[in-house]
């Protein structure tokens, strides 16, 4: 089957007072349907830009290249629209930090049919099925945002993304501000819905241990870059490229024997994408660059012993 999204080339480019940033640079990437794609890496590594783009809900000043193919259509060529017919119905989004997105003074169960009825389906709420869906309860939908806590705050944030039936979720970091017991409760919840939907998903964390269990495939990213992407498994217990490998040893991989090693801190920041360095961006702090490394930036080509495995590195392939 056909990819549910399909992104090519796609570089975005804020505008500030210090001049245009480029946030996004020539990303590829595609999900095809009932796929879960993990997207990684640190925070200013441009994960967020990529996903508020996806459903052109960045800033108008921004300047977007490339495509972005929704089911077959073009998101940055539609008129404003379609593009309002194609959120919620053909794509969703679950934010982090649910007390932000929550309208306050609207009940939940409000909020819920609101999106339901601005796509043109209001004889009969929805609200009540979606939350038992997502195991708050029917009754919730009465509650006001401040009256749940912030895992059950996060399942009603689920359950409007789910409510005009999409065909991708996308979820920026969805589990940031939950402790561990209520991560797994909503990480467990993701899954299923998933798989009980048939749902493709597009999901974005720093924290590569959350994917262990819900990724088909991970795409680390890096200065706007996707610099290695590959089988979800075989990526995170064996990265290949240098970063990747830093972000891995960050983070244990709960219920792997194998991964009982003390995590390790990645030393210095992404570099400013106003004044990226000359090469591979990330080899001012990579602790086994070359000379080559400072004049070459390697795009990201197929790993010689594995075709599912993409890196973007000149020491992937040396003996």
């Amino acid at each position: 089957m056909s990819a549910v999204l399909e992104v090519r080339d796609l570089h975005i480019t804020y505008a500030s007072s210090s001049g245009l940033v480029p946030a996004v640079r020539g990303v590829d990437l595609e999900i095809a349907p009932g796929e879960t794609l993990g997207l990684a890496g640190e925070s200013g590594c441009g994960k967020s830009t990529l996903a508020m783009a996806l459903l052109r809900l960045v800033p108008p000043s921004t300047q977007i290249t490339g495509s972005i193919k929704l089911a077959g259509q073009d998101i940055l060529t539609m008129k404003p629209g379609q593009l309002r017919a194609a959120r919620w119905a053909q794509a969703s989004v679950v934010f982090q930090g649910a007390q932000h997105v929550l309208n306050p003074v609207r009940r939940i169960g409000r909020q819920i049919d609101e999106a339901i009825e601005a796509h043109g389906s209001a004889s009969v709420s929805r609200a009540g099925e979606l939350l038992d869906l997502v195991g708050l309860g029917a009754r919730r939908g009465d509650d006001y945002p401040h009256e749940l806590s912030g895992g059950q705050k996060q399942r009603s944030l689920i359950a409007m993304a789910l409510a005009c039936d999409p065909l991708l979720l996308i979820a920026d970091e969805p589990t940031t501000a939950l402790d561990v017991m209520v991560q797994a409760q909503i990480l467990q919840l993701l899954d299923n819905i998933k798989r009980e939907r048939g749902l493709s998903m597009l999901f974005i964390t720093h924290d590569l241990s959350v994917l262990s269990h819900t990724a088909d495939r991970v795409a680390v990213m890096y200065a706007g870059r996707i610099i290695e992407v590959g089988a979800g498994d075989a990526l995170l217990r064996n990265s290949l490229h240098p970063y990747s490998k830093a972000l891995t040893a960050s983070f244990p991989i709960i219920g792997d024997p194998s991964s009982r090693h003390q995590p390790r801190g990645l030393a210095g920041d992404p570099p400013d994408p106003n004044n990226l360095p000359s090469g591979c961006p990330f080899h001012p702090r990579c602790t086994v660059a070359i000379d080559e490394c400072q004049s070459v930036d390697v795009q990201l080509r197929h790993a010689a012993d594995d075709e599912e495995r993409s890196v973007a590195c000149v020491l992937v392939g040396k003996s």
